[in-house]
């Protein structure tokens, strides 16, 4: 897998035919859900069709049965049977099935008023369609009901010609666009997206157990504490199995000498700084300009890190790939790349930045020590 995300990397014409090849499988693929879907059509409106408005639709599409059982669990329905407009961004079932929800009663375990916030997070007071997004934008930001923007992402042309038109919302790719309700219109979703609102980055960290060796690595090495202001992060978190995969566990690191270590290496390769990305921007700058990756220099260090994001071959997910050299020299070789594309810890929207999921160190210990 490393070293298909390195030729990835390296062979952007690679990545167009095989992004092409995934919009050949999509389009077949949809062809045969209309052939044999007898809910609502999700595509096209016939002529004559009793159209329904937001809440009775999402609840005749048997894909979005868990969607609306949240709808209803948190009291939307009535508001988006009403007059409108709205924008619906539907998760599928398959989408809140990669969180761990699979039935209507799952969402008894979560608290009402956070559940109600992310609901919400997905309803726009306006109607939106796809030629009302700014070709080629980055990032356009929506209102929704929970008072927090939505980040849009639109895709639209190339350099080489054509139309793309691949949409993202906060990271989630739109997987139909532009459904017809009679108050609004409706996107269909393949993941849930994920606001944490008014939570920094440090404090999405410090309620996750999975990642305790991971902040205390950066309490440790002093880069904790910024992760708390307002400046913009994209962090790649290792989990603790993925730190242990690089020697470095919560023993090993309560012994060791922190003088004796460059910890902008060690853990500071995991903190890209000044940069808010989701997986899904490195897809999007790749059918804009051709190149989906973002190089840049560690902070207080001559390490050199090339990020990319987009739909990894073979499985055509969504994913992010890492590879870190030991400078920016036409010598210089990889010291390591990993690739994550586990699509449900990734995008962690928080209020100064990202949190993406990591699946394995990226440095040892042994060749982060000061010479």
């Amino acid at each position: 897998m490393h070293r298909q995300f390195i030729k990835n990397m390296i062979s952007m014409e690679k990545r167009k035919y095989r992004s092409k090849t995934l919009m050949i499988l999509a389009i077949g693929m949809q062809l045969l859900l209309l052939a044999s879907c007898k809910h609502d059509d999700l595509t096209i409106a016939a002529p004559n069709e009793n159209i329904r408005p937001a809440a009775d639709f999402v609840k005749n599409n048997y894909e979005m049965r868990l969607f609306y059982a949240a709808i209803k669990k948190v009291g939307y329905v009535d508001e988006l049977n009403g007059a409108g407009p709205f924008t619906i961004l539907a998760p599928t079932d398959a989408a809140f099935n990669r969180m761990g929800i699979y039935n209507p009663t799952d969402f008894d375990k979560l608290n009402a008023d956070s559940l109600k916030k992310v609901i919400g997070y997905h309803l726009l007071p306006r109607k939106l369609s796809v030629t009302d997004i700014p070709n080629n934008g980055i990032d356009v930001r929506y209102a929704t009901l929970s008072d927090a923007e939505v980040y849009t992402s639109r895709a639209s042309t190339n350099p080489n010609g054509g139309a793309e038109n691949e949409l993202y919302f906060s990271g989630s790719e739109v997987t139909r666009q532009d459904v017809i309700l009679a108050n609004g219109t409706l996107h269909v979703l393949d993941n849930v997206m994920k606001p944490n609102f008014n939570k920094t980055v440090q404090a999405w960290l410090a309620g996750h157990p999975d990642y305790s060796v991971f902040v205390s690595g950066l309490k440790k090495f002093n880069l904790w504490d910024q992760l708390a202001t307002t400046q913009q992060f994209t962090v790649f978190a290792p989990n603790n199995e993925a730190l242990k995969n690089g020697g470095i566990t919560a023993a090993s690191l309560n012994e060791m000498d922190a003088s004796k270590y460059l910890g902008d290496l060690l853990f500071g390769v995991y903190l890209l700084y000044d940069r808010h990305f989701f997986v899904s921007d490195g897809q999007v700058f790749s059918r804009i300009n051709s190149n989906g990756s973002f190089s840049y220099f560690l902070k207080n260090n001559s390490h050199y890190m090339t990020f990319g994001g987009g739909k990894q071959y073979p499985s055509f997910k969504l994913g992010y790939g890492l590879v870190l050299y030991p400078g920016n020299g036409p010598s210089d070789s990889p010291i390591k790349a990993v690739t994550s594309e586990i699509v449900a810890k990734n995008d962690n929207l928080c209020s100064n930045g990202l949190v993406h999921h990591l699946v394995d160190g990226l440095v040892t210990p042994e060749q982060a020590i000061k010479k």
